[in-house]
């Protein structure tokens, strides 16, 4: 089932199921991707208990093996509706036996998103109700329409970072993010898109950027969107190539290529939270002109 909140800016509609955002109108604009299979059926998945692939899709824990696909299973799972208002609402994941098969931890999840004038924020709690340490990873992957207009090309839009930046992106083998670092930002604070960067990059994974505030705009029109990630280490950015939208996504873990079937306590930015403990964090996306 899917719900709709509004305010005078937008209309921003969200769906039970994965708590995915399915649509974000803005000034009567449809700015999200909406999902076509030709490229990609997702919009703006939320990432848990793992974000990206696991090299071989397994891990261990307790001594035992557990098989957990791509980015986890929260966005393909069905969420309650907690609470919602006109402008805002809340919903909520709780570990069951099929998610206990692939996650031994009880848990719950609660994914809110509030509007304020022309701005969304996405919050995440993740509560660990386990009586043993739980180990997750959590992040957005909102994918934004691009080029918005008619008379744009892709080619016209640049990524645009708050700060000055001197910073690689993490390469990616086998599917999985590696260790190694390429060259990317020299003393800059932007990049123009083209389809050809991501036939080379695959993704741009950024870490430990000065930046908090990323923004996809037209050099145009200056029509886009901001993202406040500051709660979040990593920054993926990706567009299946030739496609007309591009993500770009906040993570707080990720998984590396050399921790194949290790614990899951040893991936890259993963979180561990005590028994009964709470971990909040969340980011902002303004449409702007």
């Amino acid at each position: 089932m899917q719900h709709t909140i509004r305010n005078e800016y937008l209309s921003v509609t969200v769906d039970e199921m994965g708590a995915e955002l399915k649509s974000v109108i803005y000034a009567g604009t449809e700015r999200l991707w909406q999902g076509d299979p030709k490229w990609w059926t997702g919009s703006a998945p939320v990432l848990f208990p793992a974000v990206g692939k696991i090299k071989g899709g397994a891990y261990k824990h307790g001594g035992e093996t557990y098989m957990l696909q791509n980015h986890g299973f929260a966005r393909r799972s069905s969420f309650a509706v907690l609470s919602s208002t006109e402008d805002s609402i809340a919903l909520s994941l709780s570990d069951s036996d099929e998610t206990r098969s692939v996650y031994p931890f009880e848990f719950e999840l609660i994914v809110t998103y509030k509007l304020s004038k022309s701005s969304i924020h996405t919050g995440f709690q993740v509560k660990n109700s386990s009586s043993e340490d739980m180990h997750f990873a959590i992040g957005g992957h909102p994918a934004f329409i691009c080029p918005l207009s008619l008379g744009e090309s892709f080619e016209d839009y640049e990524i645009v970072f708050s700060e000055t930046e001197t910073a690689g992106t993490l390469a990616i083998t086998e599917g999985v993010i590696s260790k190694q670092t390429l060259p990317f930002l020299e003393n800059s604070n932007r990049f123009f898109l083209n389809h050809e960067l991501f036939s080379e990059y695959l993704t741009l994974v950024f870490h430990g950027l000065k930046s908090h505030i990323v923004t996809l705009r037209s050099r145009k029109t200056g029509t886009g969107v901001e993202m406040d990630f500051a709660d979040f280490p990593f920054l993926g950015i990706w567009q299946p190539p030739g496609a007309p939208f591009v993500c770009l996504e906040p993570w707080l873990g990720i998984d590396v290529s050399d921790l194949a079937e290790g614990e899951l306590r040893d991936k890259t930015g993963t979180v561990c939270l005590k028994p009964g403990a709470e971990h909040k964090c969340g980011f902002s996306m303004k449409c702007v002109v």
